[in-house]
């Protein structure tokens, strides 16, 4: 029996090559249409998945290689399928306006008509914005309300199924923390007592660090010391016998902003040994050992401020220019125990007045005088601050314009001799006495 050839050898050889090429075909479908594996990136350099985003939703952006890839899912288009070139998901649906594109699946969202190709396009639902589907959609999402979860996430210490494959924070502790002696505890990463889980400074990432000693994380992550301190015990330390206030290192026995304690002032004052001192007046401390206040007195032996040498007590009036009070006057004030009295006694006088340089002088004048001399000589630092005053600010002479001048010193010099006993203790045996 003889076997017949083909009459079209031709036509034999076409069809031989499309049965070859269909054979193919059908090996390729039976792969079930998953996504091609991907291959070592050729994309933008990175580290991450994150440094990768090409801004398509339908696409899986991976770090592979330490370059970036992007590779096309149709499991994130119901019904469709995902063309980059178009940044998003299509569907063979024609449509001539937006209003033929929007149907009642709600896993396809934002639906509008491409007007170039005159198809629908649209985005796949993503409840959390993680650019993954949830399941009811085609994709893979476990939790389509959390965006720390989808299955191209890598696991973190946070308490979540970051890459859904049902555990949470499974891994080893330095790794899901990204820093060595770490451990991943209830969410959390947690360092050996005594360290801090602090951000690294120069690169992303933590590390571990001794928060008793670190000067740039004293006691706490961030906390930064002072340069003028050291970390000890984590709290920022100054040098011994100095206290730290805000940032700055002082001296608490002399330091006028901190007397004593942080943050008291001494405002005018002198702090000496951690109190505030009064200074700078006349028989007061000097201010800092070494000034007064105003212009009127000067830092004198011991550290003393007195008056300057400009300011010379008062010559009072000679005995023959006087007039005397009567002899009964004296014993009248001695019994006296309220200053009206004392005036009373004076009013009473039968001396007979005088002129003297221009000035009416009785004898209330005279007794007057003589208060003023005691109390000259009680309180002749502020007596003298005050002539000073008077002789610098107002030319010699006393009115009310120098009275503000001079408000001051003489306002030392009154409370002074206001608190002298000389008005109730006149004796006749006082030099340049009134009395006979």
């Amino acid at each position: 029996m003889r076997t017949s050839l083909p009459r079209h050898p031709v036509a034999f050889l076409f069809r031989l090559s499309s049965l070859i090429a269909s054979t193919a075909l059908l090996f390729a479908s039976c792969d079930g249409g998953a996504p091609q594996q991907p291959q070592q990136g050729s994309g933008e350099p990175c580290e991450s998945a994150k440094d990768c985003a090409d801004g398509v939703p339908c696409t899986v952006d991976r770090c592979s290689g330490g370059r970036c890839e992007s590779v096309a899912d149709d499991t994130r288009c119901p019904g469709g399928r995902c063309d980059r070139a178009r940044g998003g998901c299509v569907n063979e649906k024609a449509c001539a306006t937006p209003a033929d594109c929007v149907d009642a699946d709600p896993c396809t969202q934002e639906e509008r008509c491409d007007d170039s190709l005159r198809q629908c396009v649209f985005e796949g639902l993503d409840g959390d914005g993680d650019d993954a589907l949830p399941v009811i959609c085609g994709g893979a999402d476990c939790d389509d309300d959390d965006p720390r979860n989808a299955p191209t996430f890598g696991e973190l210490c946070d308490g979540a199924d970051n890459n859904c494959n049902g555990a949470a924070d499974e891994g080893e502790g330095s790794a899901l923390c990204g820093a060595e002696d770490a451990r991943c505890v209830s969410g959390r990463c947690e360092c050996p007592a005594g360290q801090g889980y602090c951000p690294l400074v120069t690169a992303s990432g933590f590390h571990c660090i001794d928060v008793q000693s670190d000067p740039e994380n004293c006691g706490a992550c961030g906390r930064s010391c002072p340069g003028v301190t050291t970390c000890v015990g984590g709290q920022c330390t100054c040098a011994e016998g100095l206290a730290l206030c805000g940032s700055t290192c002082v001296d608490l026995s002399e330091d006028e902003l901190h007397c004593g304690a942080c943050g008291e002032s001494c405002g005018a004052n002198d702090c000496i040994d951690g109190v505030c001192t009064a200074c700078g007046g006349v028989g007061e401390p000097c201010c800092g050992g070494v000034s007064c206040r105003g212009d009127l007195g000067e830092c004198g032996p011991g550290g003393t401020c007195a008056a300057k040498a400009c300011a010379e007590p008062s010559e009072p009036l000679p005995d023959t220019h006087l007039p005397r009070c009567s002899a009964d006057t004296l014993p009248c004030i001695d019994a006296c125990t309220v200053s009206s009295c004392v005036d009373d006694c004076f009013e009473a006088d039968t001396t007979i007045p005088r002129m003297f340089d221009g000035v009416w002088v009785d004898c209330a004048g005279c007794v007057d005088y003589q208060v003023q001399a005691c109390a000259a000589r009680s309180c002749q630092p502020s007596l003298s601050a005050a002539y000073c005053c008077i002789e610098e600010r107002c030319g010699g002479t006393l009115d009310s314009a120098c009275e503000d001048r001079c408000a001051v010193e003489l306002d030392e010099y009154y409370r002074c001799s206001d608190a002298t006993d000389c008005g109730f203790f006149l004796r006749a045996e006082e030099p340049r006495s009134c009395f006979p």
